[in-house]
């Protein structure tokens, strides 16, 4: 089985310091990447997953690594992380870490219709408990709302264009797939849009995957209450967010500025990953690291 290639592994594993007997949280598991290589150096590990095939992908690779010992799974989201933390007796944390990118088997996955690549219903939940799709957002919202949305969320310049498209097109026949979707912005697209470096879907697929499962929301909430349970003895606990859009950067960044009182961050500017494994990992080149540690 192919597995998602973890970002930044030896950034996250060094800022940690990660070690025998420590507490991390592992708020997004995922395919179980990081939390693999911390259980392999001996750390505690609770991992939050909110979509739950995903969650049991991870935890099957980990069984299958035989690090199933030191490692307790939550399938929840989290923006609830200090109950999930105490439901499962987890403070004093050493380390808490975001992962914000989404794994390649989720977007390969058809169940889910996040991406543009494969033809599919158009949902985007990760977590099925969710009352709104994509398909509901492309065919309800008025034009204005969409094109902020677009806009907004995915930095899309040409945001009027396709929403009046979308809106003509759900006036005859609701759009209720991946590949109608993505067919009708080709189709409205010029021939050489973003000089061909980019599938015209790109960013209004990403808007709506952040609008479908509230992402910014979610993560505004977290945040703090993740560095309630950073412990405080020295060294303090650590948290990493790994971001991969201008605005999940922008709130850790705000995050850091008004929790100064209660962490400090440890880099003036977000680091990025090595060209080495840019190279290798050609998901990993919009990344940005932001780390904090309790005062």
């Amino acid at each position: 089985m192919n597995y998602h290639e973890p970002v930044m592994v030896k950034e996250v594993l060094d800022f940690f310091d990660v070690a025998k007997g420590k507490r991390y949280i592992d708020c997004t598991l995922g395919d179980g990447g990081h939390s693999i290589e911390i259980l392999k150096r001996g750390g505690l590990v609770l991992g939050l997953e909110v979509n739950e095939a995903q969650f049991a992908k991870a935890l099957e690779r980990i069984k299958g690594e035989g690090l199933e010992a030191n490692f307790i799974g939550e399938i929840g989201n989290f923006k609830y992380i200090e109950n999930l933390a105490l439901k499962h007796n987890f403070s004093e944390i050493d380390g808490i870490l975001f992962d914000l990118g989404y794994s390649s088997s989720e977007l390969e996955d058809g169940n889910l219709g996040l991406s543009f690549s494969r033809d599919s219903v158009l949902d985007m939940r990760l977590d099925k408990s969710l009352s709104v799709t994509a398909a509901d957002l492309v065919n309800t919202l008025s034009q204005k709302s969409l094109e902020k949305l677009f806009f907004e969320y995915g930095q899309e310049k040409m945001s009027r264009k396709f929403v009046e498209a979308i809106v003509s097109t759900r006036k005859l026949k609701k759009i209720q797939t991946t590949k109608e979707l993505s067919d009708l912005l080709v189709s409205e697209a010029p021939l050489n849009y973003e000089n061909k470096r980019m599938h015209p879907a790109t960013r209004v697929f990403q808007a709506l995957r952040i609008a479908v499962n509230t992402e910014l929301e979610n993560l505004s909430l977290s945040l703090p209450r993740a560095a309630r349970l950073l412990k405080r003895s020295l060294p303090g606990g650590r948290m990493i967010v790994i971001s991969f859009h201008s605005l999940e950067d922008k709130i850790a960044k705000d995050f850091g500025r008004n929790a100064r009182l209660v962490v400090r961050e440890l880099t003036k500017k977000p680091l990025t990953p090595l060209r080495s494994e840019v190279e290798e990992n050609r998901r990993s080149r919009s990344a940005k690291m932001r780390i904090f540690e309790k005062i």
